[in-house]
């Protein structure tokens, strides 16, 4: 007894470790991406911007897109974000909370592995694969900051508590879940059918009423409360109709259109590439698992925007969890198969991680514009007030603590004389802009009486204000 009771402490203190591990090595791929000027306004810049509002008890309105941070997704999670920025306002902090939010996902995994009986070698390839995941790394270390992060563990809690039946753990959970994202309604909806399907009617029928009812409050009342709401998604859909009500009836009035964007070579692919990593376990996984993630994936297939199939991006997220605990509901029987399968499985979720992770974009494309870094910096530490300020979307992130932030987008004509300062970098015009369209801007301010050239270095230009 004494020896089990040993052995368990010694598992403990481990993925304490691989806990702590992880969450550094994340939380310093996302600072360093940042430090190199590759994050950007859309959308780390929105979402740090209207945090730091928040913590300094503003209207959560970001000047970057004009959108209130409920009117994006009704994150109602990111409230609690604004307190880290009272205690030290600083855009770490979401780096941070970010790496520690996958990392945690590993202690569900842990219990789901538990109840499934897994041998304690097997709960750590678990946490492996979990932690290999290409699409984690990458929402993580290569696009910028995203709610829907929030939602990997609250699925891997949601699943854990109903298994254990533990129903207001279970409604808790799923709260957390839907306040992530108003789209993550129709995941809580997808999750309660799977466990009616399990038998579990009581905890599917919450799931389900929760998921329409949220649904309902987020893009009816609490969207359109702040200025916003769905309708500004519905160009994505737009080939299947020109409304929400129409692309309905056209879901069952014309399915040829829905036939041809499933079985599109762009849609097979995005499938492929989503499941590789996990294809072996397959056959042997509990296929009912799907079911969750069947929203994920329609709403992904049917859109316009191939952005939405990328899995570089934030959108594949929810699918993470439950392709891990299709993982955890076959290995046993997976590795009854064959001696060399546990060495088979390290060497395909390495394999995985290597060529579907970007993360060769730190050796190569995000080292690039080192040539105006430190040049950069010098500017951005001149920026001595919370004025306005318009600047390009990769410089944007390191200056949003302030109610007032523009992009210097080609397809904007802004009156440079609104602006207390203007940041410019001409040598690397950024996304959404060009290298003419920015030295117009330098000509412009230059011309302007009430601005000064504050700094100028490598091609990058600050222009302030002579009464500041």
């Amino acid at each position: 007894m004494d020896l089990r009771k040993q052995s368990d402490q010694q598992s403990t203190k481990l993925i304490l470790i691989v806990f702590v591990i992880s969450t550094l090595v994340l939380f310093l791929f996302a600072s360093l991406r940042h430090s190199l000027f590759q994050s950007g306004a859309l959308d780390l810049g929105f979402f740090d911007q209207c945090i730091w509002l928040l913590s300094q008890g503003m209207i959560p309105r970001s000047s970057i897109i004009d959108i209130h941070i409920l009117g994006d997704h009704a994150a109602f999670i990111l409230y609690p974000l604004s307190l880290f920025y009272k205690i030290h306002p600083d855009i770490h902090w979401i780096f941070l909370i970010h790496a520690i939010t996958i990392s945690s996902g590993i202690f569900p995994i842990v219990s789901l592995s538990r109840e499934k009986g897994l041998d304690i070698k097997y709960v750590y390839l678990v946490i492996l694969i979990y932690l290999l995941s290409p699409v984690l790394f990458n929402a993580n270390s290569t696009y910028d900051f995203h709610p829907d992060i929030f939602a990997v563990p609250c699925l891997l809690w949601c699943i854990l508590w109903a298994e254990k039946n533990k129903l207001i753990y279970f409604c808790l959970t799923l709260l957390i879940l839907v306040s992530c994202k108003a789209v993550f309604s129709l995941t809580a909806i997808a999750l309660g059918i799977w466990l009616v399907f399990k038998n579990k009617k009581l905890m599917g029928t919450i799931a389900i009423t929760i998921g329409i009812i949220w649904f309902l409050i987020a893009t009816q009342i609490v969207m359109p409360m702040v200025g916003s709401g769905t309708g500004r998604f519905i160009h994505r859909y737009s080939s299947l109709g020109d409304s929400y009500l129409e692309i309905l009836k056209n879901l069952f009035l014309k399915p040829e259109l829905i036939l041809s964007k499933a079985f599109s070579i762009d849609s097979l692919t995005y499938l492929l590439l989503l499941f590789v990593p996990f294809i072996w376990c397959l056959k042997y996984a509990d296929i009912t698992l799907l079911i969750i993630i069947l929203p994920t994936i329609i709403m992904s297939i049917l859109s316009d925007d191939p952005q939405q199939r990328y899995l570089a991006n934030h959108y594949p997220l929810p699918i993470v969890p439950i392709l891990v605990v299709m993982v955890i509901s076959s290995i046993n029987k997976f590795t009854q198969r064959k001696k060399w399968t546990y060495r088979f499985i390290i060497f395909w979720s390495v394999l995985a991680f290597v060529t579907m992770s970007r993360l060769n974009l730190f050796t190569g494309e995000y080292l690039q514009s080192l040539d105006t870094w430190q040049a950069n910096n010098e500017a951005i530490a001149l920026v001595k007030t919370k004025g306005s300020i318009l600047t390009t979307h990769e410089i944007a992130p390191h200056v949003t603590h302030r109610p007032q932030v523009k992009l210097a987008f080609s397809n904007l004509n802004p009156n440079l004389e609104e602006f207390d300062y203007i940041l410019l970098n001409t040598r690397h015009p950024s996304w959404q802009s060009d290298r003419n369209y920015i030295l117009s801007l330098v000509e412009q301010a230059r011309n302007i009486p009430s601005l000064k050239l504050e700094y100028n270095k490598d091609d990058v230009y600050l222009f302030s204000k002579k009464d500041l």
